[in-house]
């Protein structure tokens, strides 16, 4: 059953709107979903006056500069060029900024992603590319390891100019991009570790040279000394610990370890002592994601949990801006975005699930918000579905969580009956789903749809038994996923002649694998940048470096053997999909390669005359808008043809 909560939420909808009959809500052209979201990352000046976003103008990603105190005469703004995607945006002064770009490319046939910083002074828009390699390759150029706070002229970054395989420690001027090595970097050690000083510390990593087993490496330097040393001197460490940092004190390490519970929590270990010292947190449902620090101390202050939304839990004593306006917009989800140095103002997003939200800036001073941008201004929360947590039980006994979005016209439970449904799992598979906005699943409620998004064995966030458990069975995730479908017809809630299953990336896949492992549950199928061939997908993953670890770890085993990961690729049994069928995909996609979609392609074309194709020059995500908007509309078309949906309520909202 849907959680009590959900009951209230309808109920609470109920009274808002009384008990008049509901108009017809305007249904909202698929177009709209194809917009890029209209800001996507942002920050503030460290003295508070300035902030700037990546933001979208028309469909194209822009950087705007905005002075806070007073208005621009013009608009400040720097156009990204057309293959350039923004990651993340910091201000490393009250004058220079850094925005951090990625763009898909090919060598020899293979896609790949590459990524740079571009500097650029605020006032007068001038910049450049930050570091570029010097005569050798290097596909990512915007690794930061510290932003050394306290040397607002300078960054740690990682790079090497003589073989991209090696992570050497560079403290870059963040306006000229000169360098200075300060640590030789080496072939298995991928990623460094600071402490709150500023000073590498730590060194991780996995060599590369064997065929498919992880053989790691784990280095620590002592706080006082340039001396660094092996795991094996500290007691009680293992070389494939799962680091978060360090606390305030440099001989302190913060630790992920089960230590005898389902969940990850949080741990000190102590390099002097060479012990475990204390917990600093641990959940009995839900694992630990990230530490909270403070800014001028670095002490912690608290926790990120992986519950149904990341959850900031502080300790006792602390107390922040984003914690006051969490309880000042009861029912909102309140993100931190960045502050200022003082901390006198902070931008956040302000959000709910039905709801794409605003970013905001607030003032201490003051006590006011100010509205920076709205992430997605042509939706209007009144036209979106309303989204409840429920938890629904497998076939072998375990309990899964899951969302449904519940389209907007339907306001009480008692209206929950028989209306048509997508199920969407999610893509990863390692991965999760929160209850947040996701416009994918609001494009569904706004056709009519109910929509399913679970979090199936596999998932991340619920330990590591559930995680595992799917990891090393991908028929089980497949399981998971049809008892949930099931689940909605049990309960009345799903009419069965109307269920399509969706998803995008593994999302994808697994409605193909869906819909044809079940031909009478569903009555279409939606896959973007879906997977279609796993043995393709090893080869494929192969091809990057520490590939054939991944694949064993992550892909292969998944499955008992080669004939039943056969046996669990659509490609294979393309006969059996019977239904209509919806594919799109990328030919720059990186994760999932063009020439999945092409081979399923091709062999649907012969056997399956409700098969839609789409196919685009874009990476995984669809992220160029005009490709976005072409599968939108595209899909909208595919729906209206396969499934019959009435989009308005003929009841009224009290009966």
């Amino acid at each position: 059953m849907l959680h009590r909560l959900s009951r209230r939420a309808f109920v609470l909808v109920a009274t808002v709107l009384c008990t008049a009959a509901l108009p017809a809500v305007a249904e909202m052209p698929a177009m709209e979903f194809g917009k890029l979201p209209g800001v996507s990352d942002a920050a503030i000046s460290p003295d508070g006056r300035q902030a700037a976003a990546f933001i979208t103008v028309q469909g194209i990603h822009v950087i705007r500069v905005i002075s806070i105190d007073k208005k621009d005469p013009e608009p400040r703004l720097i156009r990204l060029g057309d293959d350039m995607k923004p990651r993340w945006i910091r201000w490393a002064n009250n004058e220079q900024i850094l925005a951090s770009l990625w763009k898909n490319e090919k060598s020899n046939g293979v896609p790949f992603t590459g990524s740079f910083i571009y500097t650029f002074n605020a006032k007068t828009l001038q910049g450049k590319i930050l570091v570029k390699p010097k005569g050798v390759f290097r596909q990512y150029n915007d690794r930061i390891l510290d932003w050394l706070e306290d040397d607002p002229d300078h960054i740690l970054m990682v790079f090497s100019d003589s073989d991209q395989s090696i992570s050497d420690i560079q403290k870059v001027n963040v306006k000229t991009g000169r360098y200075k090595r300060l640590r030789r970097g080496r072939s298995t050690i991928q990623q460094w570790y600071t402490d709150r000083r500023g000073e590498p510390r730590v060194g991780q990593g996995i060599s590369d040279r064997s065929s498919d087993e992880a053989i790691y490496t784990l280095i620590i330097r002592d706080a006082d000394s340039n001396d660094w040393r092996s795991h094996k001197e500290f007691d009680g460490l293992s070389p494939g610990e799962s680091i978060f940092g360090f606390t305030d004190d440099p001989n302190e390490l913060i630790l992920g370890r089960f230590a005898g519970k389902p969940t990850l929590g949080l741990y000190v270990y102590d390099l002097v002592e060479q012990k475990i010292t204390r917990t600093l947190f641990h959940d009995d449902r839900y694992d630990a994601s990230d530490v909270v620090l403070t800014r001028d101390t670095g002490k912690v202050a608290g926790v990120v949990v992986a519950a149904d939304e990341p959850e900031v839990r502080l300790f006792d004593g602390y107390d922040s801006a984003v914690q006051r306006a969490r309880a000042r917009f009861a029912g909102l989800t309140v993100d931190f975005v960045d502050q200022s140095a003082n901390y006198k103002r902070v931008l956040m997003r302000l959000t709910n699930p039905s709801d794409p939200g605003v970013l905001l800036l607030w003032d201490e001073d003051t006590e006011s918000y100010m509205q920076i941008a709205q992430y997605r201004s042509s939706m209007p929360p009144e036209n979106l579905g309303n989204v409840v947590s429920a938890r629904y039980p497998t076939r072998d006994g375990q309990t899964i969580p899951a969302y449904v979005t519940i389209p907007g016209h339907i306001t009480t439970v008692a209206d929950l009956k028989s209306i048509p449904f997508v199920v969407l799992p999610h893509g990863g598979p390692y991965a999760r789903e929160y209850k947040r906005f996701d416009y994918f699943a609001q494009f569904f409620a706004t056709r009519g749809f109910g929509v399913l998004q679970m979090n199936f064995r596999g998932s991340t966030g619920y330990g590591e038994a559930f995680e595992e458990a799917g990891r090393s069975s991908w028929a089980l995730m497949h399981d998971d996923i049809e008892d949930g479908t099931r689940w909605l017809i049990e309960q009345g809630y799903a009419d069965p002649e109307r269920i399509c299953i969706a998803g995008w990336s593994f999302g994808g896949y697994a409605a193909l694998i869906g819909a044809i492992r079940n031909p009478d549950l569903y009555r279409c199928a939606v896959s973007i940048a879906g997977v279609t061939d796993l043995e393709d997908l090893v080869r494929d993953t192969r091809k990057y470096r520490f590939g054939r670890y991944t694949a064993k770890n992550s892909l292969l085993s998944g499955f008992a053997d080669r004939d039943q990961m056969l046996e669990l690729s659509p490609v294979r049994r393309v006969d059996e999909l019977t239904i209509p069928v919806f594919l799109a995909h990328g030919e720059l996609d990186v994760r999932v390669h063009f020439d999945q979609f092409r081979r399923m392609r091709g062999k649907l074309k012969k056997r399956n005359d409700q098969a839609t194709f789409v196919a685009v020059d874009d990476d995984h995500f669809l992220s160029k808008q005009a490709n976005r908007q072409k599968v939108f509309v595209e899909l909208d078309d595919f729906l209206k043809r396969s499934v019959a949906v009435a989009a308005t309520n003929d009841n009224d909202a009290g009966e």
